[in-house]
């Protein structure tokens, strides 16, 4: 299903010498643009994701001890072995259900 015609912004980004160097050297001119734009979204979601630890940090920080022990026994009862998650993944693999990756 459609979504609709999809807008872009056009950047420009300076990049280091040697790297640009290094990347014409080693990407294949057509696949340039795809591979740089996939590292900077990269690095660009690895600052988002930094932002959201230290969210969790200061949240978890402020709680008292006795809402993360009570989190720490509901994570411990309802957490799987490693045994039992194989064990599982067996069963629905010989029953045809899905092959094991």
């Amino acid at each position: 299903m459609p979504t609709g015609p999809q807008r872009y912004d056009v950047i420009s980004v300076s990049l280091p010498r040697d790297l640009v160097k290094r990347a014409n050297a080693l990407i294949p001119k057509t696949q340039r643009s795809r591979v740089i734009r996939d590292v900077l979204a990269k690095f660009l979601d690895s600052i988002s994701r930094k932002q959201l630890e230290g969210e969790y940090l200061a949240y978890y920080a402020q709680r008292l001890a006795r809402e993360a022990q009570e989190e720490r026994d509901l994570l411990a009862e309802w957490s799987l072995s490693d045994e039992e998650a194989w064990a599982i993944l067996e069963k629905e693999e010989s029953s045809g259900r899905r092959a094991a990756r």
